[in-house]
């Protein structure tokens, strides 16, 4: 009869955390390339670095569900030689495919918040926090890779002659690469504060914005939990022990990813919302392609355009490409509407019911349906002049 140490057996336990994180991080991943590619159409570096961050994170939880088939979970001394071979090389390709996950995350999460960045500073406090996450996940890498000499020693304990080096060292590693993580994390979650609160938009807006850009935070409380656990690499039972590492490991690339991604579903939602009938107040009434229209009352141009001038002049200002201006933030990036901008002052008009001298500002998109897909192209000010026959 099996003793109660022989049926121990925490496998199933990883199994369900890695299968729900996955199918999350998939859903959301997927959704995000929808989006992107067909609402927003504007498919970026970020999106190609979240997908290769899933197919890290898949790699991972098979990996993990690999090792649960052939021991991971259960206690060393209750295992066969080759079940421990086995899963100890599961456990091995889990190592790199966690580096490459949570490495291609932070890139995918730098680079999006890039997209909305304008001042210089928020860009250098962004490179940094990506370069010194890649950097260190980088070491991380390389170190758990060649952690034994030969490689396969790490899961072959029989090979003459292999070596490994001190475990203290990734442990050291792990502790280094964590902290730096939760330092990267919360500087991506407090920056959109920063990014969002100086655009041009309702405070209302501004303050739905700020976390959904800065959500991708939250796996830094997995890492956090996790460095409970990070001692237990010590202990001789390592497939026994090491089952929370791993759970808080997959939990963490499934937060990144999960998160990272809805933070850029907002023109889905927005599109759900106009297809069933939702009021979505923050953003005022839309029409049909998803873009506010604002009312123009008492609009001076309407009436000038019913009265014969004697004289109209058009003059056309093509607008300087100096780099990404407010309005074009949300809309080459899929944020979502930005409030419309009432560049000619009507007051001024409607008081003094003046038909002499006014300007119109237009803003021309490029032509596409959906405010998602406008990209603006030039700015058009037209000046009419009306003037008076003079008797002479």
């Amino acid at each position: 009869m099996a003793t109660r140490h022989e049926l121990e057996n925490r496998g199933p336990e990883l199994t369900a955390v890695c299968s729900t994180f996955v199918s999350l991080a998939f859903i959301a991943t997927v959704l995000r390339v929808y989006v992107r590619a067909r609402i927003v159409k504007a498919f970026g570096p970020d999106d190609w670095w979240m997908v290769v961050a899933l197919c890290s994170h898949v790699m991972f939880a098979t990996c993990a569900i690999g090792g649960v088939h052939y021991g991971t979970g259960r206690h060393m001394d209750t295992l066969s030689f080759e079940q421990q071979y086995k899963a100890m090389r599961y456990w091995w390709l889990c190592y790199i495919a966690y580096c490459w996950a949570m490495i291609t995350s932070k890139m995918s999460i730098g680079l999006f918040l890039l997209r909305v960045t304008v001042k210089k500073l928020h860009k250098y406090i962004i490179y940094c926090a990506m370069g010194l996450t890649v950097l260190c996940g980088l070491i991380f890498f390389f170190v758990t890779l060649f952690q034994c000499h030969p490689v396969s020693f790490f899961w072959n304990k029989s090979i003459e002659d292999g070596t490994c080096i001190d475990i203290n060292v990734i442990i050291g590693l792990t502790f280094l690469y964590s902290a730096i993580s939760v330092v990267s994390d919360f500087t991506f979650a407090i920056l959109p504060f920063f990014l969002i609160w100086g655009l041009n938009m309702s405070v209302k807006t501004r303050v739905l914005l700020i976390p959904i850009l800065g959500m991708a935070c939250i796996a830094s409380v997995a890492v956090c939990v996790r460095m409970g656990y990070v001692m237990d690499f010590k202990n001789p039972d390592f497939l026994w022990a090491t089952v929370d590492i791993a759970i808080w490991s997959d939990i963490e690339q499934g937060l990144a990813i999960t998160a990272g991604s809805l933070a850029t579903l907002r023109p889905l939602w927005r599109q759900i919302s106009e297809k069933f009938g939702f009021t979505n107040s923050s953003f005022g009434p839309s029409g049909p392609s998803g873009m506010r229209t604002p009312k123009w009352n008492n609009d001076p141009t309407k009436e000038s355009r019913k009265k014969p001038s004697l004289f109209s002049m058009t003059m056309s200002l093509l607008k300087t490409e100096k780099g990404p201006s407010k309005s074009e933030i949300d809309e080459d990036y899929g944020m979502g509407n930005l409030a419309p901008v009432r560049l000619r002052d009507d007051i001024s008009a409607e008081n003094e019911k003046s038909d002499k001298v006014f300007n119109t500002w237009k803003i021309k998109g490029g032509g596409k349906v959906s405010d998602e897909e406008c990209r603006i192209g030039e700015i058009t000010m037209e000046t009419h002049i009306n003037q008076k026959n003079e008797r002479r």
